[in-house]
Formats: C-alpha cells, structure tokens, sequence
C-alpha cells in the first residue's frame, strides 16, 4: 500500500637515488592507470558478452512497464499518462508488439493486466519461459516508491512489491542484456539490490531517503521521443543517451524553479558498483547504456525476414556495439589509433548494410 509521498507539489560526481624508488605521485599515478586498465578490461569483456548475445541469433527485445499508485487523482493520471506515453513508444519500436506489456492501477486500452503482485508474478513466469538469453529484457517502474531503512518497496495495488521479490522474478529472465528503469521515489535503495553482471540498473534518485515525487520518469520517457536525445546522431536512443537527456533536464526542471534539487538520478552497468551520476571511462559506468539502443528513430522497423537477413543485422547490431564502445574509450586513445579503428569498423558496418540493402530491393 501506497505510504504518504513527503513534498507533495505537483509535478516537480625520487628519482635522486636513481634506484628502485617512485615518488608518492608517480605511484598515485601508476595505481590508478592500473586501475583504469582493469576496469577498461572488465567492462571490454562484458561488451564481448553483448556482441556474442547478438551473433548467436537474431535477438529481440521484450519490455515490461509497470504503473503503481499515484494516492492521489493528480498523482493517478499521471502515472497512467507516463505508462501510456512509454508503451506507446516502445511498441511502436519493436519487432513484434506482443513483446511489450504494460500493467497499470487502471485498465484502459492498451493495459495488458491491472499491475498487482500476482498479475507482475504472471508476466514474469510467462517471459521466463519466452525470453532467450541472446535477448534483449527491459522493467521499467513508474509511480511511488517507499523506503523503510530497510528495503525498498514499489507502491501498487494490494501488498507492495518489495526489492526482494523484484530481484529475484528478475533473476528468472534468461537475457544476458537487460535494463531496470526504476522512476520511483526512493528508487536509489533499489540499486545495489538490483546490479549484476550484463544488467544497467538506472534510478530516478541517489537514496532511498530521497522521498519526494521525482520528475525523472516524464524526462526519460521525453528523450526516448525527441531526437536531440540523440547526441551521436545515429538514429538511435542509447540508454546512456535517454539517461543524460534526462538527468540534464531534471536539473534544468529544478533550476527554472530556483529550488534545490530533491532527486539525483544514478547509473550502474558495471555490476558490483554503487552506481554513478555521471558515467565515464574514468569511474567505469556508462559502456554497457551506451551500447543498449532503447528506440530507433523513425518508426517501426521494416525489412525481410529470412535467416540470411536475420544473420546480417545479428552482425550489424554487433559492429554498431564495438563502434560505441571505441567512442566510449576516445579519450584514452591517441588520436591515431582511434580514427584507424573506427575507419575500419564504418567500412564493415557499411559492408553489411549494402548487403541488407541488397536483400531489401
């Protein structure tokens, strides 16, 4: 059950010796070019991990949004505007429409189920099955969230839906690449629970004492619809591309109401750690949201379906990951280096489509 929301306005980072001795600041130095190496090597290694879910098959990607309780009629609709705008757009994305589910406290058109623990249970049980690990798998959480110091619970219908209970019906999905967008409340305390290897967890707020209503969700949800999201311009929203959209916006949001912000909204796509308000190279967030397409600009996607067609945009979707994750590491690489790599990927990648665009005509 939906607990009291606290600020209920609407809507709302020496060599003298010349022995075997550094100086303190050369080994600062070399420990953290040590580190920076290990964490580009982890993160190289998960990225291998998403190209290999791409080349064993053509994937699809399955999306779940879930709607609570708003406890209040403004609160109500627009929560249930959000859900609608956000299934909107990502059935309008997808290859086949029965892969997006919205719940929702209210039925209406489009509702696939009221979203109570043992209808989101259902749906769960139904993608375990369906979901293969070459997918792709995105939750998404809108509405109030609730923190008691102890474990964060989603506010719906009925009993709420604890972190617990979340993270193990996540568990069940078979897809190597998912994303959780949890645009609560109070989400922050979701993070650590939800991270693990292969999985983005975003959150609407650094903490689960962060308590008041969060505007993240109506500014993530914008980004995947407006192509100034789209900060590389290639036709596509990159979770990492929707996360920045959103977060500047926010902060524009508060700005423009000269108040202190009262969320802050955090990444996590390493697995084992606390998560990030600005992903970089440096702290070694960001290389998995930036690889993971949420929508593609410009409507549905059309094209042949024959196994030869389906192999080639497995290795399209494959080169277009290795090309975000070189402009991930840009600025740790000579200038050289990186234009001689990213030349000889473009010129594959345009390989492929000619071959697509071949099968096509």
């Amino acid at each position: 059950m939906i607990q009291e929301i606290a600020g209920s306005e609407f809507p709302i980072a020496d060599a003298k010796t010349k022995r075997w001795f550094l100086s303190p600041l050369t080994c600062h130095l070399s420990v953290v070019a040590c580190r920076l190496s290990l964490v580009l090597l982890l993160l190289s290694a998960l990225a291998a991990g998403y190209a290999r879910a791409a080349q064993t098959g053509e994937s699809s990607a399955y999306a779940v949004v879930v709607c609570g309780l708003g406890g209040e009629p403004d609160y109500e609709k627009l929560f249930q505007e959000w859900g609608k705008d956000l299934y909107s757009v990502l059935k309008k994305d997808a290859g086949a429409p029965d892969h997006v589910f919205w719940l929702a406290a209210k039925k209406e058109e489009g509702v696939y189920a009221e979203s109570r623990r043992d209808e989101i249970v259902k749906v769960f049980q139904t993608l375990a099955s369906r979901v293969q690990p070459q997918d792709v798998f995105q939750l998404y959480l809108i509405g109030h969230g609730s923190f008691d110091e102890y474990e964060y619970r989603f506010n719906i219908p009925g009993p709420d839906l604890t972190i617990t209970e979340l993270s193990e019906l996540l568990g069940k999905i078979r897809a190597e690449r998912q994303i959780v967008v949890n645009m609560t409340s109070s989400s922050g305390a979701s993070l650590v629970p939800l991270r693990r290897k292969g999985r983005i967890v975003i959150t609407a707020t650094s903490a689960g004492r962060e308590r008041n209503f969060a505007m993240f969700g109506r500014y993530f949800i914008e980004a995947l619809k407006d192509p100034a999201a789209d900060a590389d311009k290639n036709q596509e929203i990159s979770a990492l591309e929707a996360f920045r959209y959103a977060s500047r916006e926010v902060a524009r949001y508060y700005q423009s109401l000269t108040r202190l912000a009262t969320e802050h909204a955090m990444l996590e796509d390493r697995g084992d750690g606390e998560g990030v308000r600005e992903p970089s190279p440096e702290n070694g967030e960001g290389l998995l949201a930036a690889a993971l397409p949420l929508v593609r600009l410009g409507g549905e996607r059309v094209g042949v379906d024959t196994p030869e067609a389906r192999s080639l945009r497995a290795e399209q979707r494959r080169i277009e990951e290795q090309i975000e994750f070189l402009k991930y590491r840009k600025a740790s690489m000579k200038s050289e280096e990186y234009s001689q790599q990213l030349e000889k990927l473009l010129v594959a990648l345009s390989q492929v489509q000619q071959r697509l665009d071949n099968l096509e005509k």
